[in-house]
Parts: structure tokens; sequence; C-alpha cells
């Protein structure tokens, strides 16, 4: 539990921090120094780490819904994307069968890199900066290992786990993906 408070006084004070850069520059352009007022805010834009938007693929594949979303979301927040592919074994687990462990984690990954540079030259088309991991182990472990690594994901955006039944469709609801987002707070 202390970890979680720990967290959430860190995120407060320096929100506090921003708030009273934000109120001092405020306070000098209403008193004819807008110089030093934009000199405050260009010291504060310097201070913040770029933010990232976390997406998470399902094993090797984006779906269009998925990419859709991530670069509108994106662009709105000028975050930058980092894409994650997942597949759900070890390499390790091949062990005993050592040269198709390596062509098996060689064409996942590069089938993994095929389907994300759809996504990067649209990422590109908008401005946006685009990075692409490919990582193998469970979805959940390959998200807590990401976190702890980089600091500055401020959402993660992931597609259902489970198929919808194609009974569905037959009872006059559309089939479609739900996609989910998660802040990390």
């Amino acid at each position: 539990m202390a970890g979680i408070f720990g967290r959430i006084k860190r995120k407060m004070s320096r929100t506090g921090n921003k708030m009273d850069k934000y109120q001092e520059a405020i306070t000098f352009a209403e008193a004819g120094e807008s110089e030093y007022a934009m000199e405050t805010m260009a010291d504060q834009k310097e201070v913040q780490a770029p933010t990232k938007l976390l997406v998470m693929g399902r094993e090797s594949d984006f779906s269009k819904e998925i990419i859709d979303y991530a670069l509108d979301m994106a662009q709105r927040m000028s975050y930058e994307i980092l894409a994650l592919n997942t597949a759900p074994l070890s390499c390790e687990t091949f062990k005993l069968f050592s040269s198709s462990r390596n062509q098996v984690c060689e064409e996942f990954k590069s089938m993994s890199e095929k389907n994300a540079g759809l996504f990067q030259e649209a990422a590109a088309e908008k401005g946006i900066p685009f990075h692409h991991i490919v990582m193998f182990s469970e979805p959940e472990e390959a998200l807590e290992s990401i976190t702890r690594e980089q600091k500055d994901i401020a959402f993660v955006v992931s597609e259902t786990l489970e198929d919808r039944e194609d009974s569905r469709v037959e009872e006059g609801e559309r089939l479609r993906r739900n996609l989910y987002v998660y802040s990390m707070v």
C-alpha cells in the first residue's frame, strides 16, 4: 500500500510544482514581463519528458481499429507511440529443439516487425514518433516489465483477449473488437 500512496504523493508534488511555475508565468505576463514568462514556460517544457502511449497488439498483429485509435490519441495528446508485440511463449520452451527455437522466435519477430511497419508508416505520416518492441512473454508480464523500465508511459491501449462468438452476428449484433485504454497513474 505504501508504494501506491508514495507514487500518488510524488505525482501530486510534481503537479503542485507545475502549477507554481504556471502561476509565476501568468503573474509576470500580467505585469508586462512577457519575456520572463516565456522563459519560465520554456524551462517547464524542457523538464517534462515525452509521454508515451503503449499500444499492445494481439501477438504479432495490430488491428486497424487499434492503429486508428492510437494514432488519433497520440496526435491529440502529443504522445509518442510505443508498440508492443508479445508471444505467450518463451524461446526457452524450445530449448530441446535448438534449431526450431531460433526459427520460431525469428519468424515471430519478423512477422511482428512487418505488421508494425504499416503502423509506423501511418505514424510517420502524422509526425508521431514511433518505437516498436517484441517480447517473448505473457502480455501482462511484458506490460509490467516495460512500465518498470520506462516511467513515461501515460496510457496503455489494448484489445480484448477473447474473440467474440459468431453467434452474436446471427442475433443482429455487429462483429467488432473492443479496445481498452488504461491510465498509468
